[in-house]
C-alpha cells in the first residue's frame, strides 16, 4: 500500500463514510484527497498493493484503463492466464471477487459499483455517439459508469470527483433486502415524495421495467442501480431535465431556468416536483415528470382551463403565476431534437417539420427522439440511418404532411404531449 493511501482510512470509524477505492499505476493521492473533502472515504492503491479485505469494504471501485507500470503482472514468470492486460479486465476480476461468482457462495451481501476512469475514453469508445459514450461503454463492459480523466464539467453537471462521491453514497444506500414481501425497496430508494401525484409517478417508474425484485436481490441492488444510471437518467423517462420541463410549459430553456431558480409561486410548485433522491445531480438536475404534469394541471385548473391545452396557453398561464413575462417557444407542437451523437439541441423543433428517430439502445419507454427534416438532406448519413422506417416517406413530402396524433405518441410515459 502506498505511503499516503491510508490517510483517510481509519479502522473502527463509526459511522463510516462510503469507501472509494482508486486503483491506478500513477499516484492518485491528490484525487483521493479531493474525494475526502467531498465527504467519502478514499484510498489510492497501486495494483500490486490491493488487499482483498479492503476490496470488500468498498462501495465504489475506480480503475484506470492502461496499467502499464504494474511490476507484479509484468514478470515473465507470470502465466498468460494470470496476466490482467488492462483496467477493464481488472474490473471484471475484482467484481468476481466481491460478488463471489467464483466461490459458489450465492449472491453478494452488498453492492459494489465499478467505474473506469481513464484519459482514453474517446479511444476505447471510438464509434459510439459522444453524448452517450460513457454509459454505453459502461453497459458494454459490465461497469456502472465510465469517466474521462481531466474532463471539464459542462452546464450544471458536477465534476468527476463529485459524481464519483455521489455514486459511492448511492451505492452504499441501496436496500439490503429486495426479496418478495419487502414492498417496493427501489421506490423507497428513489425517495418518491408523498404527494397528490405520487401514484402517477409510481406507475411511470413501473413502465420503465425496473429490476426490482429477483434480479435486484441476486445482485444486492446493483441491477437497480445500473438500470437507474444507464436506462433512466440519460433519457426523458419518469425523470426529466430542464429542457423537457421547458417544452412541457411551452417556454424557452432560459425562461424555465429563470422560473426554477426563482422564489415565485410557480418556482415553489416546481421545487416540490424536484427529484431529491440518490444521484440527483449526477447528470444535472431532474424533476419528476408526474410532478411537473401535476403543476401544469393545477395552474390550468386555477384559471378554469382545459387540462389538455396548447403550449401557448400553458405558457401564458405560467407567466401569470410566475408574475412576469416568460419567453414562449416559437414553434407549434414542440419536441426535443436529437443529433447523431445523441446530444439534445437546446432549441426544440416542431413535430410537424420533424421525423422520429430510433437510436441504438434508446429505451422503448423513453420519449421518442426527433430530428428536423431540414437536417436530413444527405449531409449526415449516420442521423439518416436512425430515422424510423414508417417516417422515411416524410423526408420527401411537403411540411404540411405531418404525423397524426396516433403516429406521434411519444413514449409510454407521455400523456397529452407531456
Amino acid at each position: 500500500m502506498s505511503e499516503n493511501s491510508t490517510s483517510s482510512f481509519s479502522e473502527g470509524a463509526e459511522p463510516r463514510a462510503p469507501l472509494v477505492l482508486i486503483i491506478d499505476d500513477e499516484d492518485q493521492t491528490p484525487f483521493s484527497e479531493v474525494l475526502q473533502d467531498l465527504g467519502v472515504d478514499a484510498v489510492y492503491l497501486a495494483p500490486d498493493d490491493l488487499e482483498e479485505s479492503l476490496l470488500h469494504q468498498a462501495a465504489t471501485v475506480v480503475v484506470d484503463q492502461y496499467l502499464d507500470h504494474w511490476p507484479g503482472r509484468n514478470k515473465e514468470s507470470v502465466p498468460l492466464a494470470l496476466r490482467v492486460p488492462d483496467g477493464l479486465s481488472l474490473a471484471s476480476v475484482l467484481r468476481s471477487r466481491v460478488e463471489g461468482s467464483g466461490d459458489r457462495q450465492g449472491p453478494p451481501q452488498s453492492a459494489v459499483s465499478f467505474v473506469l476512469r481513464t484519459g482514453e475514453v474517446e479511444t476505447i469508445g471510438a464509434g459510439l455517439p459522444s453524448a452517450a459514450r460513457q454509459h454505453l461503454l459502461a453497459a458494454q463492459y459490465n461497469l456502472e459508469w465510465v469517466f474521462e480523466k481531466g474532463s471539464v464539467p459542462v452546464a450544471d453537471t458536477p465534476s468527476t470527483a463529485q459524481r464519483i462521491a455521489e455514486l459511492a453514497r448511492a451505492t452504499a444506500s441501496l436496500p439490503d433486502d429486495w426479496s418478495a414481501g419487502t414492498g417496493d425497496p427501489g421506490i423507497k430508494w428513489l425517495r418518491l415524495p408523498d404527494a397528490e401525484w405520487t401514484d402517477d409517478a409510481r406507475w411511470q417508474v413501473e413502465q420503465c421495467r425496473p429490476p426490482q425484485h429477483v434480479v435486484a436481490q441476486r445482485t444486492a441492488g446493483r441491477a437497480w442501480l445500473r438500470w437507474f444510471l444507464q436506462r433512466v437518467l440519460p433519457y426523458p423517462t419518469f425523470l426529466v431535465d430542464v429542457q423537457k420541463v421547458a417544452v412541457m410549459f411551452g417556454i424557452t430553456v432560459s425562461a424555465a431556468e429563470e422560473v426554477l431558480s426563482s422564489s415565485t409561486k410557480l418556482g415553489h410548485l416546481l421545487e416540490e416536483a424536484r427529484y431529491n433522491g440518490p444521484l440527483n445531480s449526477f447528470m444535472g438536475k431532474r424533476w419528476w415528470r408526474a410532478g411537473v404534469s401535476f403543476v401544469i394541471e393545477r395552474i390550468l385548473a386555477e384559471h378554469d382551463l382545459d387540462d389538455d391545452p396548447d403550449p401557448e396557453t400553458i405558457a401564458a398561464v405560467a407567466a401569470t403565476i410566475h408574475g412576469s413575462k416568460l419567453e414562449r417557444l416559437s414553434v407549434p407542437d414542440p419536441v426535443l431534437e436529437i443529433g447523431s451523437d445523441y446530444s439534445t439541441a437546446r432549441q426544440p423543433i416542431s413535430a410537424k417539420d420533424a421525423v422520429r428517430l430510433q437510436p441504438d439502445d434508446w429505451p422503448p419507454y423513453a420519449d421518442e427522439a426527433w430530428a428536423s427534416r431540414s437536417r436530413l438532406n444527405g449531409d449526415d448519413p449516420e442521423l439518416l440511418a436512425l430515422v424510423v422506417s414508417t417516417d422515411r416517406w416524410r423526408l420527401h413530402s411537403p411540411p404540411s404532411d405531418s404525423l397524426n396524433d396516433d403516429d406521434r405518441a411519444s413514449g409510454v410515459l407521455s400523456e397529452g404531449g407531456q
